[in-house]
């Protein structure tokens, strides 16, 4: 049982196309998962909108501060307003300190004995 000349050619045309379209494969998948590899660079420009999102808001916080500190440097009422969140008083002030108002609803008795129309 000889093989015909049309099948061994078929063979040996064949084997370059097999080797071929392994290389191909294995560019495919070196390309895709290496270190920057397609997917690589997918994840890498992620964090870098990550990143420039965060550093814009931090520029947006920076600038407010910046604000801030100039308005505690030159403005008297600034100074003030920010003294007493933190609970300062002027002098000759007096602090009254006021309990806090007992709700009418927790004061009347928990039991039975109030009737309800």
């Amino acid at each position: 049982m000889r093989k015909q000349p049309n099948e061994t050619m078929r063979q040996r045309v064949r084997l370059p196309l097999l080797i071929a379209g392994a290389l191909v494969l294995i560019a495919i998948f070196i390309s895709l998962f290496r270190d920057m590899g397609v997917i690589g660079l997918v994840k890498l420009r992620n964090t870098e909108k990550q990143l420039r999102s965060e550093v814009e808001r931090l520029r947006r916080e920076n600038a407010d501060l910046k604000s801030r500190v100039e308005g505690l440097r030159s403005n008297p009422s600034v100074i003030e307003d920010e003294a007493r969140r933190m609970g300062l008083i002027k002098e000759k002030e007096k602090v009254i300190v006021v309990p806090p108002r007992r709700d009418s609803r927790e004061a009347a008795p928990a039991g039975g004995d109030a009737k309800r129309p």
